[in-house]
């Protein structure tokens, strides 16, 4: 029988699920520590806000967001090993540019080690992600690629159900577009995140992330772990 906790968290997140409308992110979290030998598949949807600048001219910012939703398959071989792949779709918008693209293919892959504990057990979680995507989208007669590189180190406290988890990571992205010379790059490529994953059942997860500094960005996702 689900408790009023439960019940809180279930109805947020299907309520942000079927509101969510830009996301950018890549998500650190569901689930944020290594749980192996596993297979998890989850999804997830964020909100995000972020600062670029043209590459030919220093002086020429925006505002970048888009929209997201990526299905994600971990596996876990071992104990200390967790790799995965990102599949799903998303889009881009200039907010004072003329780009607005439509929804595009997107994809990616990741690795996670677990740095601690390697020999001794601890509630203490340290993990290092690394993740690499693509977003191919276009607009009218313009196509655009974004590549982003992110690279966070993790730390979570594994309790019963509930796994709380913050940390700081290096985060760039370079959006190139075909037949014009304004490639942009992120304006701050350090950032900071916090989040929560949480078991409703030993094998249903939710997670809720959030990242500043780098970017503005809401990441929610569920999932489940085999």
């Amino acid at each position: 029988m689900w408790n009023k906790v439960t019940i809180i968290i279930a109805i947020c997140c299907i309520t942000l699920l079927g509101t969510s409308v830009s996301a950018f992110a890549l998500g650190v979290g569901g689930l944020s520590y290594n749980i192996g030998p596993s297979f998890s598949l989850s999804a997830g949807v964020s909100f995000t806000q972020r600062d670029v600048y043209t590459i030919e001219n220093d002086d020429l910012d925006d505002e970048m967001v888009s929209s997201r939703f990526l299905v994600k398959g971990d596996v876990a071989p071992i104990r200390y090993l967790d790799v995965y792949g990102l599949i799903g779709m998303g889009d881009l918008q200039q907010d004072d540019g003329e780009f607005e693209g439509t929804l595009g293919t997107m994809y990616g892959a990741g690795i996670k080690p677990q740095l601690f504990p390697l020999t001794w057990s601890s509630p203490l979680n340290i993990t290092l992600d690394a993740q690499y995507a693509e977003l191919l989208t276009r607009d009218d007669d313009i196509d655009a690629k974004m590549q982003e590189v992110q690279v966070a180190l993790v730390f979570a406290y594994v309790m019963r159900s509930l796994t709380p988890y913050g940390g700081v990571k290096y985060d760039h992205m370079l959006v190139h577009f075909d037949g014009v010379d304004n490639d942009m790059v992120t304006d701050m490529d350090w950032g900071a995140f916090i989040g929560c994953d949480y078991y409703v059942t030993p094998n249903v997860f939710f997670n809720l992330e959030l990242s500043i500094f780098a970017e503005t960005a809401f990441f929610i996702s569920t999932g489940y772990k085999y």
